[in-house]
C-alpha cells in the first residue's frame, strides 16, 4: 500500500473524482554511457556539469554572480559559494563570461557532452534556465558527432524558449552532442544549461492520452511468474512514431525503454497527488499504430516481465544470497540495470546456493527468480513507485474497500485446494520429500523441482509459501480504483457497516478510457492452507494455555483492546454537531516462535493483551485492521458499528446532534380605554415552533482483544505429512 495523504484517500473515494493519467515517454538507448563534460573558455567553480545528465530540468539556484541587476538586498538571491560543493543546488553548467550589452559574448561559450553505446540518435533537447531573470540563448548552435566527424548541425537564432528539441535527423552511434552559444537573451548574464538529454524524454498527459490499461498481477507461492503489463496509446499526429515518417524517432524505438505511468487524482484543494503504477518497458516490438497512424499503441511489461523468458548466462562465480541473486538477475537486462533491485533488509542476506549448480544452465531468469524467492521466503514483484525487481516477504496490510466505491457486488469463487507437494531434494544424493496438501480430497498435486532446495527444512520452508495460495475463496471485484493499492496487500472488504472479509490482493487493473477511470477488476485470495498450521484457538477470556503433547513451535497474534468512538457534539441552535472520532483498532502484534514441549503460557488482558512474555503492546495499529489469513478474519478495525467481542476492533464515532429551530411570529395585541374605544396597539413576538437541539450519540464501545494460537499436529500426526522416498 503506498502511502497517502488523508487528503488523497477523500478523494479517491469521492464523488465526483477527477483522475489525470501521466506517462513519460523515454526513447533513449536503455544501455548510454555518459562520458565526459568539458566547456570553453571555462566556467565558474558554481558549475556542476555532473548535472547536465541528471534528469532533472530546472536550475533552482538563484544567486548572484556578477551579473547585471541580481544583487537583490532582499534575501531573494544568494552570493556565490566559494565551493561548490559546500551547496547542494542544481546549477548545471554555468559559463565563466558574461554577455555584453547587446546579449553577445566575446567569444562562444561551448559544451560538449561525451556518450557512447547509443545505437541511433534521431532526437534530443537542451533545458535552459526557467527563470526569466536568468535569460535563455538567443543564437546557438549545435553539433552531434561520430569518431570526430559532424554529422548534424543546426544554428538556431533569435530563441525565447527555455527548452529546445532536435529532430528531422538520424545518426549512428554517435558520441558527442556540441553547444556552442553566442549571444544571450539578456545583458551581463552568464549562459545556464540545466540538461543535454540525448533521446526523447517527454511527459504526457491525458490530453494525448487516448487509452490506458495497466495490469498487475503477482504469485505469493513463487508456483508462477505472473507480470505487469501496460497498454498504452497515444496520439501520433505529428506521427513521430510513424514507420513512414522520416522526420520521427520511430528507429530509435529499442526494447528495454522504460515508461514510468502514474496516475493522479484531484485533491480538494485544487491540486493532484500522483501515484506511480510502474515503469513499463518495451518489449519484443510491441507496437501497433492505428488510424492511419494518428495513435500509437504500446504493450509494454514490467521488469518482472523483461526478465521472465531471459536465459540465464553467469558472469563469474554464482550469488550465494537472495541480494547477490537479484543483482546478477537485472544485470543481465545490461550494466544501466544492476541497480534497479531491491530486498527486505531482514531477507537481502538469506542464503540461496543451489545443491545443483549445473541445473541452472539453460534456466530462464524468471525460474531463477521463482526459486530463490522460495528458498528465502519472499515473493517478486516489480514495485509499484521505483519500478524496480524486489523481493519481499508477506505483509497483512492494506486499504479499506467499501461497496460505495465498487460497480458490483463481489463475486466469490472456490479456490483451488491441493492434496500434496512433492520436492526434489538436491542434498549430496537426490531424493524426494512430500508434503501433504491443505486438503487430501482434492485430485491436484504439484511436484517442485527447485535446485535450490537441499533439505527438509527448505521443502518445509517452500510449502509454507506455496499453501498460502491453495484453500479458501477468491474474491473478484469490478470498482472505481485505488492506485495506491498494491499486488501483495491484505485488503479489508466492508460488505456491511459491521461486517467484512479480507483477502490478498494478487491482481488488479487500472482502466482509462475517455478521460475517466472505470470498471477497474482486482482479484483477491483468501486462501486457509497458510503456514501448515492446521489448529487453531482463539482466546477472549484470561486463563492459561498450555501447548498440546508434542508441539514444538506455535504462531501467536495478539490484539489488544480497541479504542472506543468519541461521542458526537451537540448540536445548536445554529448549526448540526461535529460527528465524533473513529476509536482506533487495539494494538496487533504477531511472530512464530518455538515453544518447549506443553510450555504453559498466562493469558491476560486489558488495554493490551499479553501472553506469556509477549504483548500488543509491542505491535502496531493497523487503520484498516490486522488480516490473518490462515483462517481469512481481520481483528483491530477502525470505526466498526457493532464491534464484536474478542474482535479488538475500535467503536465507530457518535453521530453529532441536529441542529435545533426556533420560529418566531408577530403578535399584535390591542388597547382599550376605560369607555372600550381602541386607543393604541401592542406588537410583540411570540414563539410558535421550538424543536430543541439534539444531543450528540456516543460512540460504539471499543471490542476487547483477543489472543490467536496455531500450531501443527504432534509429529506423529504428521508422519502421514513427511514421507522420504530415496532415489535409486
Amino acid at each position: 500500500m503506498l502511502e497517502s495523504t488523508q487528503a488523497y484517500k477523500a478523494a479517491i473515494v469521492g464523488s465526483p473524482r477527477h483522475i489525470y493519467p501521466e506517462a513519460i515517454l523515454g526513447i533513449i538507448s536503455p544501455d548510454l554511457q555518459y562520458g565526459a563534460v568539458t566547456a570553453s573558455p571555462g566556467q565558474p567553480e558554481v558549475s556542476r556539469l555532473e548535472q547536465l545528465k541528471d534528469e532533472i530540468f530546472d536550475l533552482d539556484a538563484n544567486y548572484a554572480a556578477l551579473e547585471a541587476n541580481r544583487w537583490i538586498l532582499d534575501g531573494s538571491a544568494e552570493g556565490l559559494p566559494a565551493d561548490s560543493a559546500t551547496r547542494n543546488w542544481q546549477a548545471g553548467y554555468v559559463s565563466r563570461d558574461l554577455s555584453g550589452p547587446d546579449g553577445r559574448f566575446s567569444s562562444p561559450q561551448t559544451i560538449s557532452m561525451a556518450f557512447s553505446r547509443v545505437r541511433i540518435l534521431q532526437y534530443f533537447s537542451l533545458h535552459w534556465p526557467k527563470d526569466p531573470n536568468d535569460g535563455v540563448p538567443r543564437d546557438f548552435t549545435v553539433e552531434v558527432e561520430q569518431g570526430g566527424q559532424v554529422y548534424f548541425s543546426r544554428t538556431v537564432t533569435d530563441n525565447t524558449l527555455p527548452d529546445t528539441d532536435f529532430s528531422a535527423f538520424t545518426v549512428y552511434d554517435p558520441d558527442l552532442i556540441r553547444v556552442t552559444v553566442t549571444r544571450w537573451t539578456l545583458p551581463g548574464r552568464r549562459v545556464r544549461l540545466a540538461e543535454i538529454m540525448p533521446g526523447l524524454y517527454e511527459r504526457v498527459d491525458g490530453s494525448k492520452i487516448q487509452s490506458l490499461d495497466v495490469k498487475q498481477q503477482g504469485d505469493v507461492s513463487c508456483t508462477s511468474l505472473p507480470y505487469g503489463t501496460a497498454a498504452l496509446s497515444i496520439d501520433n499526429r505529428d506521427r513521430r512514431f510513424e514507420p513512414r515518417s522520416k522526420n520521427g524517432v520511430f528507429q530509435s524505438i529499442e526494447e528495454r525503454q522504460g515508461i514510468p505511468i502514474s496516475l493522479g487524482v484531484r485533491l480538494a484543494d485544487g491540486s493532484v497527488e500522483h501515484k506511480r503504477v510502474g515503469i513499463y518497458y518495451q518489449f519484443s516490438g510491441g507496437w501497433t499504430t492505428g488510424d492511419n497512424g494518428l495513435t500509437m499503441k504500446w504493450n509494454l511489461v514490467d521488469i518482472v516481465g523483461l526478465l521472465a523468458n531471459r536465459t540465464f548466462v553467469p558472469k563469474g562465480a554464482l550469488p550465494s544470497t537472495l541480494g547477490g541473486w537479484l543483482k546478477a538477475l537485472v544485470s543481465q537486462l545490461g550494466d544501466n540495470f544492476q541497480n534497479r533491485w531491491h530486498a527486505d533488509p531482514d531477507y537481502v542476506n538469506k542464503p540461496a546456493i543451489p545443491g545443483s549448480p549445473e541445473a541452472l544452465e539453460g534456466k530462464s531468469c524468471g525460474d531463477i527468480l521463482r526459486w530463490v524467492c522460495q528458498v528465502t521466503g519472499t515473493w517478486p514483484r516489480a514495485d509499484a513507485d521505483t519500478g524496480d525487481l524486489t523481493a519481499e516477504p508477506l505483509w497483512n496490510q492494506g486499504n479499506k474497500v467499501t461497496l460505495d466505491n465498487l460497480t458490483q457486488f463481489p463475486v466469490m469463487e472456490a479456490n483451488d485446494d491441493l492434496a500434496s507437494i512433492t520436492f526434489t531434494i538436491y542434498g549430496q544424493e537426490q531424493s524426494q520429500i512430500t508434503v501433504s496438501g491443505n486438503s487430501s480430497a482434492s485430485n491436484l498435486t504439484l511436484n517442485v523441482n527447485n535446485p535450490f532446495i537441499r533439505s527438509g527444512q527448505d521443502a518445509v520452508t517452500v510449502a509454507r509459501a506455496i499453501l498460502s495460495s491453495y484453500g479458501g475463496i477468491r474474491l473478484r471485484t469490478t470498482g472505481r480504483g485505488d492506485p495506491s493499492s498494491e499486488i501483495g496487500d491484505v485488503d479489508t472488504v466492508w460488505l456491511d457497516a459491521s461486517s467484512a472479509m479480507a483477502a490478498r490482493r494478487i491482481q488488479q487493473n487500472f482502466s482509462i478510457s475517455d478521460f475517466a477511470m472505470r470498471d477497474c477488476a482486482s482479484v483477491l485470495l483468501q486462501a486457509d492452507g497458510a503456514f501448515l498450521f492446521s489448529e487453531y484457538v482463539v482466546i477472549t477470556q484470561p486463563g492459561i494455555w498450555t501447548g498440546p503433547p508434542g508441539v514444538e513451535e506455535i504462531r501467536v497474534i495478539l490484539v489488544g483492546r480497541g479504542t472506543s468512538g468519541a461521542r458526537g457534539s451537540d448540536g445548536t441552535y445554529q448549526e448540526d454537531g461535529a460527528d465524533g472520532a473513529d476509536g482506533p483498532g487495539g494494538r496487533v502484534w504477531s511472530d512464530t516462535f518455538p515453544i518447549n514441549p506443553e510450555q504453559a503460557f498466562p493469558v491476560s488482558f486489558g488495554a493490551d493483551t499479553t501472553f506469556g512474555t509477549h504483548s500488543s503492546a509491542n505491535g502496531k495499529v493497523y487503520p484498516y485492521g490486522f488480516t490473518d489469513v490462515a483462517s481469512g478474519k481481520t481483528y483491530a478495525r477502525t470505526g466498526v458499528a457493532s464491534p464484536l467481542p474478542g474482535s479488538g476492533d475500535g467503536g465507530k464515532g457518535g453521530t453529532g446532534g441536529s441542529r435545533g429551530w426556533k420560529e418566531k411570529e408577530e403578535r399584535r395585541d390591542t388597547h382599550y380605554n376605560d369607555a372600550g374605544e381602541v386607543i393604541g396597539y401592542y406588537w410583540y413576538q411570540e414563539t410558535v415552533l421550538d424543536i430543541p437541539p439534539e444531543p450528540g450519540t456516543p460512540g460504539a464501545p471499543g471490542a476487547s482483544g483477543c489472543a490467536v494460537v496455531w500450531w501443527a499436529k504432534p509429529e506423529k500426526e504428521m508422519e502421514e505429512k513427511l514421507r522420504w522416498n530415496t532415489r535409486n
